[in-house]
């Protein structure tokens, strides 16, 4: 496996981004129409076609493996942000989503793809179709609770999920699940139509992602952000492959769970955070910071999971 010829050109892209940004050679205005491009239409078709195309899918022990890893490092984090950091249960529910809530869509379809082909895509379907429809409520709800506003789980619950459902990503792959249930073949227009539009997702994504990072104002929290792009880099995918090798996952499988777990923090993390008006700018800071050392890390993880 080249991994430099894999790992080089998806950062060149997130770099053209925020450069482009930077040198005011395009406005903001301009990226969030490609940004809304991306996410509501250009992955929306490429996972539903992949979902549709790919073998049967490894929901159990391939997504189980990647959840149980998010779960306990979810838990693990929030109660070192309680102790160590001397953080309040929102705070440290903010911190630990950011240590285990990755960039899987805008980030990981394009390395994964590159790595390991329409295979390796096929099993990471199986972490994004429970990635943000378990994290993100299971966040919301330690939020809510440590902000006293008195509401109970299943309130929480209830607001938290409708806003999951009406998540691009997460209808195209339900819808794929549904039409792989009932079995017909894909019309050939329609699939030739998925496939330009899922064309253009991978590396769109790649260029709105450097253009749209969050920007920190200031490094005052720096010892939480280092915790946490250590934590997300380093102990996710440790336990992750903990996790896969007990469930007897192996081969490209592995690979893909292993680097879909260490993939830097996703902005969702961070849009929580600026929903709840907590912990805004460690989050910012840890989604910009681990996405920089990732090209790193990444690096070296793909390297010693070649064959």
């Amino acid at each position: 496996m080249n991994v430099l010829g894999i790992v080089v050109p998806v950062f060149a892209l997130i770099g053209m981004g925020a450069l482009a940004v930077r040198l005011r050679l395009i406005e903001m205005a301009a990226v969030r129409g490609m940004t809304d491009f991306v996410f509501y239409t250009a992955m929306p078709g490429l996972l539903f076609a992949s979902i549709i195309e790919a073998p049967p899918l490894r929901l159990l022990d391939v997504a189980g493996s990647f959840l149980g890893g998010a779960l306990v490092l979810f838990g693990g984090a929030l109660l070192l942000a309680r102790t160590l950091l001397g953080a309040r249960l929102a705070n440290a529910s903010v911190f630990a989503l950011d240590c285990v809530f990755g960039n899987t869509v805008m980030l990981g379809i394009p390395i994964v793809d590159a790595a390991y082909g329409s295979d390796g895509v096929a099993y990471l379907l199986a972490v994004i179709a429970f990635h943000s429809a378990v994290l993100l409520p299971v966040a919301t709800v330690f939020i809510e609770a440590g902000s006293a506003s008195g509401r109970s789980t299943l309130s929480v619950l209830g607001a938290a999920l409708p806003g999951v459902l009406r998540n691009p990503v997460v209808v195209a792959i339900l819808l794929a699940f549904v039409w792989r249930f009932t079995g017909l073949l894909m019309p050939v227009p329609v699939q030739r139509f998925l496939s330009l539009i899922g064309a253009a997702g991978p590396p769109l994504a790649l260029f709105c992602l450097g253009a749209a990072l969050p920007r920190p104002t200031g490094w005052s929290n720096l010892r939480e952000v280092s915790l946490a792009a250590l934590l997300k880099l380093a102990a996710m995918p440790a336990l992750v492959a903990l996790f896969a090798h007990l469930a007897g996952v192996h081969g490209v499988a592995f690979s893909v769970v292993v680097v879909a777990a260490a993939l830097p923090t996703g902005a969702n993390a961070f849009l929580l955070a600026r929903r709840f008006e907590t912990m805004m700018e460690t989050s910012a800071s840890t989604v910009v910071v681990s996405t920089a050392l990732s090209m790193i890390t990444l690096t070296l993880l793909l390297g010693g999971l070649s064959p």
